[in-house]
This record gives C-alpha cells, sequence and structure tokens, in this order.
C-alpha cells in the first residue's frame, strides 16, 4: 500500500492543488485507501486503493469537485466493504479506442489547427486495426506494430504524423485518467524529418511538367492544375465542376474545402483553362478529378513515383509544388508578395490587423494578372 499523507484532505488543500508537471496522489489521513490524482490539466479524480492477496486493486470513483470530499470518503467506504466480502469493484468499463478518439476531438481538437487532417488519418489507419480495442487494453507493441505496417506501404513520413496523432490522444486520455499510462510513449518515430525548403528549379519544373503528359487520365491534367494554379493538393484533387466558371476564368474552392476555413477566388489561366477542358466528365458527377464517378482521385504516392522517373527530378514533394509557384513568381516573374500571398490564400502574411480586414477582397485585378502571366510562363515550359 503506498505510503498515506499524514495530514487530512481538506476541500481548502483540493481546491489549492496546482496542476503538477506530472500527476501526482494524494492520500487521506482520515479514510485510509481513499486518494485524489492531480494530472498536469488540472484535472482531480477520487480513487481507492487496496492490495487484495498481494495484488494492488485501484478503483476509480469519480471527479473533484463533482464529487465532494465528504461523498468521496462515503463511496470509499463502501468500495473497501465490498473488497472485503471478496467482491470485486470495477471502474466504469473502459472505452474502445474508437470512442475514445471521438471523444478526444469532441473535447480537445474541436478548434484545433489541422483537425480535420488527423481525423482523416486515424480513420484510415487506426481505426481498422485498434478501434474495436478497449483502450486499456492497447499495448506499446500495437502502437509499433500499426507504424511498421505504415512504413511498410512505402509512407515512412505519414507513420511519423500518425504516431504523432496517436500519441497525443493517449496522453490526453492519461490525463484524465481513461488509462493509467499512455501505450505511445516512449515509440521513436520510424523517419528522421527535415525542415521543407525545397523548390524546383526552372529546368525542373520543365521537366516535371513536360512528364504529366505521359501520366494517366486524370492524374496528368491534376498534377498541370498544381502547377498551374499553385493550390493545395487536396483543394486541387477534390475539385467540382460546380466551383468553375470558365467564362470568368474564376474557381472558387469553398471555405469547407479550403485549408484556413475561408472561400478563396482562384483567376484561372488560358492554359489552366485549356487544362481543364480536356478532363473527361462523368456522368451526374460534380467531382473534376475522378475515376471512380463517385470519390476523388487518390493514390498520389505510386503516381508520383512514376512521375519522378519519367522527369529524372527526385527529392521534392507535392507540396513543394506550391512553394516553387511562390518562389518562380515572386522572383523570376516579379510577382509582388503580398498578392502572391492572396493567390496562395495565407490567412497570416505580410497583410495584417485592420489592412488584412480591408484588403479581404482586395488585388483581384493584380491576381488576376499575375496568374495569365503565370500561366503563360508555364505554358512556355515545354519549351525549355
Amino acid at each position: 500500500m503506498p505510503k498515506l499523507a499524514d495530514r487530512a484532505l481538506t476541500d481548502t488543500f483540493l481546491r489549492n492543488l496546482k496542476p503538477p508537471a506530472r500527476r501526482v496522489d494524494h492520500f487521506d489521513a482520515v479514510q485510509r485507501g481513499l486518494g485524489v490524482r492531480i494530472a498536469p490539466s488540472g484535472l482531480k479524480t477520487w480513487f481507492v486503493m487496496r492490495r487484495v492477496n498481494g495484488v494492488m486493486k485501484r478503483v476509480t470513483i469519480g471527479r473533484y469537485p463533482e464529487v465532494s470530499l465528504a461523498a468521496a470518503r462515503t463511496q470509499a467506504v463502501h468500495v473497501l466493504e465490498r473488497i472485503a466480502k471478496g467482491e470485486a469493484p470495477v471502474s466504469k468499463a473502459p472505452m474502445s479506442v474508437a470512442a475514445l478518439m471521438e471523444e478526444w476531438f469532441s473535447r480537445e481538437q474541436h478548434s484545433r489547427k489541422g483537425a480535420d487532417e488527423k481525423r482523416r488519418a486515424l480513420r484510415y489507419d487506426l481505426l481498422p486495426a485498434l478501434g474495436t480495442r478497449p483502450i486499456d487494453q492497447v499495448t506499446r507493441a500495437d502502437i509499433r506494430d500499426l507504424v511498421d505496417r505504415i512504413v511498410d506501404r512505402g509512407a515512412p513520413i505519414h507513420a511519423n504524423r500518425v504516431l504523432a496523432y496517436v500519441r497525443r490522444m493517449f496522453a490526453w486520455a492519461a490525463e484524465r485518467d481513461l488509462i493509467t499510462a499512455s501505450p505511445a510513449a516512449g515509440v521513436k518515430p520510424p523517419t528522421q524529418e527535415r525542415s521543407r525548403d525545397r523548390a524546383l528549379s526552372q529546368t525542373e519544373l520543365a521537366s516535371v511538367w513536360r512528364a504529366t503528359f505521359g501520366l494517366p487520365a486524370p492524374f496528368d491534367a491534376c498534377f498541370r492544375m498544381l502547377v498551374l494554379t499553385g493550390q493545395r493538393r487536396s483543394e486541387v484533387a477534390e475539385a467540382r465542376w460546380s466551383e468553375i466558371d470558365f467564362e470568368r476564368g474564376e474557381w472558387t474552392i469553398p471555405a469547407y474545402r479550403s485549408k484556413n476555413g475561408s472561400t478563396h477566388l482562384v483567376h484561372l489561366s488560358r492554359e489552366a483553362r485549356d487544362n481543364l477542358a480536356g478532363v473527361a466528365r462523368h456522368h451526374d458527377c460534380d467531382l473534376v478529378f475522378t475515376t471512380t464517378g463517385t470519390t476523388p482521385i487518390s493514390g498520389f504516392s505510386k503516381i508520383k513515383l512514376a512521375l519522378d522517373e519519367a522527369s529524372g527530378v527526385r527529392g521534392w514533394t507535392i507540396h513543394d509544388l506550391r512553394r516553387t509557384f511562390a518562389t518562380i513568381g515572386t522572383g523570376s516573374l516579379g510577382i509582388d508578395p503580398v498578392v502572391m500571398d492572396k493567390m496562395l490564400n495565407h490567412r497570416s502574411g505580410v497583410v495584417t490587423g485592420v489592412a488584412a480586414v480591408y484588403q479581404r477582397h482586395a488585388y483581384l485585378e493584380q491576381r488576376k494578372e499575375a496568374m495569365d502571366r503565370w500561366g503563360h510562363f508555364v505554358g512556355n515550359l515545354e519549351n525549355c
């Protein structure tokens, strides 16, 4: 039995407990076996502990102040009596990994940046493997196996991301006393990452551009759209025909699909419109880039490898096309950085404060002219 406190717990003591760097247990000198655990989050949880046949039994009985000190002492007596009679009182049955994930997103991740991306990753990788498993039965080996499977399919960087999300989720569960310890603690990322600052040279971009014409449809047009607009991969891959106005030369990305949650207007150059015009449409399907007629294209990793092979350009990511758009645009083409910031739909950039609010819809003409200039530049890459 852990050493009991020499003093009786009081409401004043409990109210004044400060969140520690690591969770700490305080025991009551009045009611033997009763303790309160305070987590780094500040959460205070009552529990009862008693050794039975050499095994320490721990039963959670509620949280303070929802369960008062007096009520906790009363409940502790009942729990200890049941243990003495040979009964086995237990805490509420642990939730499943799937239930924990929903609880985590609802309570801790709902307003955080990248929550949708985390949810997609965990639904795809975590839930099929461990979704039905009670959270107190997930082991470190389970987490390592999960990460290894992602690495084995050729996605080591994604494995790092999934591990980071899983680690945060289980650490949150441990802080709330849903589990005694995180099974992801101590599991090392499988791949060492370096900060990304890669921008393709004009020669490299020309090689990639020419190689897109050898890709299967509609990946060929999708990659060219990425080059021609500088928009994010998910925003391009999930584009809808209903978002595109060919007559006005505009593509409106709605807020629910935009990474920063704001509607974004993309001016389409002649080259971009011609590229889209060559995409075969599926009957009764609004998706621009689809092979099924029901879902957006996927499997970019395999297509990217084919593009690397055909172009001879390696060591770059799809996101680097966006960085290349900005680097060459503001460098060789002389596009104003403020205009480029608007074209990329950056929430926080070189325009801030009142000016950012005032200029929310500004630079439309400049953006159109800049996108036309970029389209002309890309259209001539075939001759490089």
